[in-house]
């Protein structure tokens, strides 16, 4: 039995900020487009955070010039992206509790996605740098 849950701790996803060889556990915030004529689901990564602390600052820096960029939005959807700003850490503890399995906001056609994963670390010069 043994080798069956080795193989299971392996194969999944180390905790955000614990490593495992030369991945790192992260939280994965992006954008999707689902549906995009032609080609798979558009997906554009905006942070692969290790702490909270990064993600909510990576988060706050897309969302604000998200909003500036957009002067045109109507005033439910700026509500709306400056509601989730505010409420920020609620609404990361609750959509991550909740199994992150639908997106954190949905703007237009485009969905805001939180979930945890892993990447790869950085390294330089054969020295890790987290």
């Amino acid at each position: 039995m043994w080798p069956f849950s080795l193989l299971k701790k392996l194969s999944q996803d180390p905790p955000v900020g614990r490593t495992r060889g030369d991945y790192i556990g992260c939280y994965l915030l992006g954008t999707r487009t689902p549906g995009r004529k032609g080609e798979d689901d558009a997906v554009s990564y905006i942070s692969l955070a290790t702490t909270r602390d990064a993600l909510a600052h990576d988060a706050q820096e897309y969302l604000q010039d998200f909003l500036h960029r957009h002067p045109q939005l109507d005033a439910a959807e700026r509500e709306a992206i400056e509601s989730l700003l505010a409420e920020w850490d609620e609404r990361v503890d609750a959509h991550l509790a909740a199994g992150a399995r639908q997106p954190l906001a949905v703007q237009g056609g485009t969905e805001l996605f939180l979930r945890t994963g892993m990447r790869a670390r950085k390294k330089e010069k054969g020295v890790y740098l987290e």
